[in-house]
């Protein structure tokens, strides 16, 4: 809006009895639901063209090499336009894209879909440009804006740069990325090292050339108050209007246990409470967004058989990345697994030898969280074999707010039996754990700490995997991944 004003509201916590009025949730989420009390407030003020100004800009690969996606927010409705070329001076390409929104009524659950203070805020305009005919492994510049038939100006962002990714199949040059999960927005609640996490994206950025973020779940914790998600793309759009932010859906995006019928839920599940297996904890963790916000925020590769930002795959160089959704269905005969299972054994191994798998919730993890070992017993159930039979080389998961890293080639929980690592990195800024560990031959390094995963691809044959620490930059654990030429 335009006409603003700052408003301070004091926060308590919801008593079980409040919370029984409008929806069921444990006792553990009871401790992170608040109401808020207005306690003062400026009185209304104008901000020029606050409508117009483009706003959490961040890029995304496509399914096509030579396409790159870009995602902003605006106040006003208008035709998103993307200006771009390789001089800052001459930006003549020019791309139209579409927008989208959600209202109140649109999510499933209180206290996501209550128009009050600290939950429902209106997200405004959501809008995706593709920009299209790109050369490979090329620095492009680029600035985005909306046409309004209400505004004779166009109001551009700050011309913005960014890097193509190479033709796939290259291996002339190493390449590093970031990956990580659980992160939240800055510096607030239970996401205290978040904004550290984001600072050390940009530090990456230009020290160690990293070509892109993997966020793999729990994203803005945003709790069904919806200024997070804006509080969160703004603080990620530092680096992610330079570096595409490949995102997946955690429990905190999508778990809900009612009010996903009729068509609602974005993922096509069609029963109300999404999915709840009987050996699940799969509870209100979204607070009733049910995937909409995130659906709506982010466009991720298609392909056939893809599933929107729930399950997808895309090559970059020599790595076939695959991301799959630990909220929904995995097992054979779901459409999840069957897209798994021609993605994985369609592979081309020549182009693409390495095939890295992520998922918010892990197959292996040791942290003494009962619950929460009896899923990833039962994913394990679902997709081990189908991950071993296909070679997958890495598995990378959060969830769990901690670093730990298994053995090398674990499979049926027997270390060096022919199937991949798995890596846990869910240490992005959310609150760390505090549990012990259970007792396993698998579990090879773990630690309590803010951090991300770096991978260095240094050829078809050579992976480097570093765990880095935020708060300094220290790399805290390390190996080198080795293939068979």
């Amino acid at each position: 809006e335009e006409t603003c004003e700052f408003r301070l509201y004091t926060r308590e916590t919801i008593t079980a009895d409040d919370i029984e009025s409008y929806v069921e949730i444990s006792a553990e989420e009871q401790e992170r639901s608040y109401r808020f009390t207005l306690a003062a407030a400026t009185g209304a003020f104008t901000l020029k063209d606050a409508m117009y100004a483009p706003t959490s800009l961040h890029l995304a690969f496509a399914h096509d090499q030579s396409e790159m996606v870009a995602h902003f927010n605006t106040g006003a409705e208008g035709t998103p336009i993307v200006r771009y070329g390789t001089s800052k001076k001459h930006l003549t390409s020019i791309a139209t894209g579409s927008s989208t929104t959600y209202t109140a009524s649109d999510l499933c659950q209180a206290p996501a879909n209550l128009e009050e203070p600290g939950k429902f805020t209106h997200p405004g305009q959501l809008h995706s440009v593709t920009m299209k005919g790109l050369e490979p492994d090329t620095k492009y510049h680029y600035m985005v804006g909306i046409q309004s038939e209400k505004s004779n100006q166009m109001l551009w962002s700050d011309i913005q740069q960014f890097q193509t990714a190479p033709e796939v199949g290259s291996s002339e040059e190493p390449f590093s990325y970031v990956v990580y999960a659980d992160q939240g927005g800055p510096g607030y609640g239970m996401s205290k090292g978040a904004d550290r996490v984001t600072r050390r994206m940009i530090t990456e950025m230009k020290e160690n050339n990293i070509r892109s973020v993997h966020h793999f779940g729990d994203l803005s914790y945003s709790n069904g108050a919806a200024h997070m998600w804006d509080t969160w793309s703004d603080m990620v759009s530092k680096f992610a209007a330079t570096i595409p932010l490949m995102i997946g859906v955690g429990n905190h995006e999508y778990d809900h246990t009612d009010g996903g019928g009729a068509g609602r839920d974005p993922s096509g599940v069609t029963t109300p409470w999404g999915y709840l297996p009987e050996w699940g904890n799969f509870g209100t963790d979204s607070r009733g967004e049910c995937g909409i916000p995130v659906s709506n925020r982010f466009v991720m590769p298609q392909s056939e058989g893809s599933n929107g930002v729930y399950w997808y795959s895309f090559d970059y160089g020599t790595v076939h990345t695959v991301m799959i959704s630990s909220e929904h269905d995995m097992s054979q005969g779901s459409e999840q697994y069957a897209w798994l299972e021609n993605d994985l054994k369609n592979v081309d191994r020549t182009v693409t030898p390495w095939v890295i798998v992520e998922s918010h919730r892990p197959l292996y993890n040791s942290a003494d969280v009962p619950d929460n070992n009896r899923v990833g017993i039962a994913m394990r159930d679902q997709i081990e074999d189908l991950m071993y039979e296909t070679d997958v080389d890495l598995v990378l998961s959060g969830h769990y707010h901690a670093y730990l890293r298994t053995c090398d080639g674990l499979y049926k929980s027997q270390c060096n039996n022919g199937g991949p690592m798995h890596i846990t990195v869910g240490s992005a800024g959310a609150e760390l754990d505090t549990v012990g560990l259970y007792d396993q031959e698998w579990t090879s390094f773990y630690s309590r700490e803010w951090g991300y995963g770096r991978i260095t691809v240094a050829n078809e044959t050579a992976l480097h995997w570093e765990f880095v620490a935020d708060e300094n930059g220290l790399v805290r654990d390390e190996l080198w991944i080795m293939k068979e030429s």
